[in-house]
């Protein structure tokens, strides 16, 4: 199983690769034999290591390279405590794939296959989908900067995609998929998927449409990813309003796309629209669709109003009424107005009052990002404290008898004991 010897750069230099391609083949062949020497790894993760990947390049495929591959492929072969195998910016051409991809089909556990940079071609997505025709486990296939530029081709992998078993999360990155008959086609194997990432192929109106109609009548998909696809306000408020007739959709990221401010606003008003209390109730209690790096405090930080939204919406272990109240008290302590008049409760009934203060009250302790109060926590206070100065506290303990009055009753109740 060993493999006995790195083919140094300068033999790649003395048959025609740059500097560059020189070192990213020795490098390459050196990781292989790693690999080959290794133990039980988890993942594998085979990748052009150099300055060819900050230009983007494929590692080109030699046939010196083929005893390499092989042995690699006898490493990987019924190798079952592996579960993940990642491979970029490195050729695969059909002789490799065809060494390839039987050894994956021989691990039971592989659950997570990434191919990116790979030089696929038509050729190389009829192998990939002649090897999801034949597995039964995978879970996870992550495609990136392989185009699909046949119709057929992409019939064929559509098919491979829809009659898995097992596989129910799939991203294509840079994939061709702008080609509107060839999207239509890969939607079609997609009926399945759980999470769909369709990334980085300036997809257009026209592609958004396409999507947003397949997600209509798809009731499998929870997660969405749509980053990097020059989606403007219009189509990015087309894709947030599905919820309301895809309710199993909870996630839609919509990073680095063209949506300004105003479409932002939108995409927020989607899910929390506190002009009355009717559009509070009609807002989107299920779905996330966002435009910035939720994982990151720093940014959320800088986005309360959202963030606290978000936060609601996420919660699976409350009801959407639940979840409504929760928005109702956020209105109530919210910066920008809106249900911030409380002079329509002046008629409240006096002992509902405390329970109304305490929701507020309730909305300032739970406030805070990485431990730290935010501005909407700060402010909030100022809310709870504007509220009782607005509402009409003599009115509403006009209604109350004389206090004096009641203590002597009790006092002659008292006494007749």
């Amino acid at each position: 199983m060993r493999l006995a010897t790195t083919i140094p750069a300068s033999h790649w230099r003395s048959i025609g690769y740059s500097p560059l391609q020189a070192t990213a083949m020795e490098r390459l062949t050196y990781d292989i034999k790693t690999l080959c020497d290794g133990g039980d790894e988890t993942e594998i993760n085979l990748r052009q290591r150099g300055s060819l990947h900050t230009v983007d390049q494929i590692l080109l495929y030699n046939e010196l390279m083929l005893p390499h591959w092989q042995k690699f492929a006898n490493v990987l072969r019924g190798r079952d405590s592996m579960t993940r195998v990642h491979i970029r910016g490195i050729s695969l051409p059909p002789p490799v794939l065809d060494i390839i991809f039987p050894a994956l089909q021989s691990m039971n556990n592989l659950i997570f296959l990434t191919l990116s940079r790979n030089g696929l071609g038509s050729e190389g997505f009829i192998q990939l989908s002649s090897f999801l025709n034949g597995n039964t486990r995978l879970q996870k296939l992550v495609v990136i900067n392989n185009v699909i530029d046949d119709l057929s081709v992409a019939g064929s992998l559509s098919n491979a995609l829809l009659n898995h078993v097992t596989l129910k999360n799939l991203a294509l990155s840079k994939c061709g998929l702008n080609n509107i008959p060839i999207l239509e086609e890969i939607l079609e194997g997609c009926k399945e998927m759980e999470c769909l990432g369709i990334v980085n192929d300036n997809l257009g109106s026209e592609g958004v449409s396409l999507i947003a109609n397949f997600l209509r009548s798809n009731r499998t998909a929870i997660f969405l990813q749509f980053h990097g696809n020059k989606i403007t306000d219009d189509d990015a408020l087309a894709l947030a309003t599905l919820p309301r007739e895809n309710t199993n959709l909870r996630i839609i990221d919509l990073k680095n796309n063209d949506i300004t401010e105003e479409g932002e606003k939108q995409l927020l008003k989607v899910l929390y629209d506190p002009t009355s209390m009717d559009s509070i109730v009609n807002s989107n209690h299920l779905c996330i669709p966002y435009t910035f790096d939720v994982e990151k405090s720093s940014i959320a930080a800088q986005r309360p109003l959202e963030t606290a939204v978000f936060a609601i919406n996420a919660d699976d272990d409350i009801s959407v009424k639940q979840k409504i109240k929760k928005k109702v008290v956020l209105a109530l302590c919210g910066v920008d107005g809106g249900l911030f008049d409380l002079s329509h409760f002046n008629d409240l009934p006096l002992q509902l009052m405390p329970r109304a203060l305490e929701l507020i009250q309730k909305h300032t302790t739970i406030r805070s990002i990485n431990n730290t109060p935010v501005q909407l926590e700060k402010d909030a206070l100022s809310r709870l404290f504007h509220t009782l100065l607005g509402w009409e506290l003599p009115v509403l303990f006009e209604n109350l008898n004389n206090p004096s009055t009641n203590a002597g009753k009790r006092k002659r109740r008292k006494t007749r004991r």
